[in-house]
């Protein structure tokens, strides 16, 4: 159980002492890691950790992952939900496989769509998005674990006020919103996004706008480059100088925000990196695949081996921008379509067979601008 409140202990004033420059960097990077929708559960764990232990000084050795192959790197699964307090089983509207390499100092994030067709024990093939609702997160954690075949530290997950409440602790986000968004949600709170092009500040309300947008051409294909987009911005604004005084009342500020399992040793992990991050070298990739209709279901068809070779790739700072059906998309530049270039069929579009009843399908505006953009091969 975390505590409350923050007590600096002998060791830790040493530590403040002897290193302010290491110790603002560390708590930066948890910050940030943690930050990663809601990575901010564990951070308050390191955080007292090291104010109290002083065992993070500058020099120490920590272990690496028992996976020779990755051995400078933690991964951690992210994941979003449109999540009542009341609710104990929910839907996934977000799972972003994020990893930071401690030799090379790069964070890399996969988006899986969360129409995802993947295998889960005892109940044959489900979309990826519903296995916390037929399970629970450990068990996605497992799913993704054997989809992506490396090892996952743990889980963070958040719900949409969580997300809210994170950036506007840090003071809201730049974005450079690619079109105008607009779109009734029917929600209680949140029941309406409306967005302008442009870049712009974006609090916490704005950015979650932006980040479920899915209601164009592509749907969630398009909007987990959207999250991606979002997770950068955030990384960016936890290195700017004015955050650093932010930071005590910070991290114990956003605890309550997020569910996790990490434990403080991941933490210390993700901290090895500290001092020589840099926001601007992330890496993200959309999982590609291509749209499957069974029995009047849409999913989004993945090949379990191109997956780890996507994943392999993209720890290694390579992407793809063959994201649907082999073919080379621009998930965010808006384009209309023309006979040698087709709309490509995504679970919940408007070239979605199901229609309504796919789950996931959103109703497109009759004035809809396609959005998509087809790069010169």
């Amino acid at each position: 159980m975390f505590l409350s409140a923050i007590k600096v202990g002998h060791n830790g004033r040493k530590m403040l002492h002897n290193g302010v420059g290491d110790v603002r960097r560390a708590m930066r990077l948890i910050l940030m890691a943690v930050t990663f929708m809601g990575v901010i559960a564990a951070g308050f764990t390191g955080y007292k950790v090291f104010f109290e232990s002083g065992k993070m000084a500058q020099g120490d050795v920590l272990p690496n992952s028992p996976n020779d192959d990755y051995k400078n790197r933690v991964c951690i699964l992210l994941i979003g939900a449109d999540q009542r307090p009341e609710q104990k089983k929910f839907s996934t509207d977000s799972i972003i496989l994020a990893s930071v390499d401690s030799e090379t100092k790069r964070t890399s994030l996969l988006s899986i769509p969360r129409d995802s067709r993947v295998a889960l024990s005892k109940n044959g093939y489900v979309k990826i998005n519903e296995i916390v609702a037929l399970t629970d997160l450990s068990t996605l954690q497992r799913t993704v674990e054997e989809l992506t075949g490396v090892e996952i530290a743990g889980y963070v997950q958040t719900n949409f006020q969580g997300f809210k409440d994170i950036i506007d602790s840090l003071g809201g986000i730049t974005v450079n919103v690619e079109k105008d968004m607009y779109y009734e949600t029917g929600d209680e709170e949140d029941g309406v996004i409306n967005l302008h092009k442009g870049e712009q500040r974006l609090d916490g309300a704005k950015a979650l706008q932006y980040a479920r947008f899915r209601h164009d051409a592509l749907a969630d294909i398009s909007r987990t480059a959207r999250q991606q987009i979002v997770l950068k911005a955030v990384a960016k604004e936890m290195f700017q100088l004015s955050t650093i005084p932010k930071l005590p009342v910070l991290v114990p500020k956003v605890m309550g925000m997020v569910n996790t399992n990490l434990s403080s040793l991941d933490i210390f992990r993700l901290a090895k990196v500290a001092a020589g991050f840099q926001s601007s070298n992330v890496v993200s990739q959309t999982l590609p695949g291509s749209f499957l209709d069974l029995d009047g279901v849409s999913y989004w068809k993945i090949d379990p081996i191109e997956v780890k070779k996507v994943v392999e790739n993209l720890f290694q700072g390579k992407t793809t921008d063959k994201v649907i059906d082999q073919e080379k998309v621009d998930l965010l530049k808006p384009v209309t379509p023309t006979p040698s270039k087709p709309l490509p069929k995504v679970p919940g579009n408007s070239q979605d067979p199901n229609g309504r009843k796919s789950p996931g399908y959103q109703v497109l505006q009759e004035d809809f601008t396609y959005n998509i953009n087809f790069p010169n091969e």
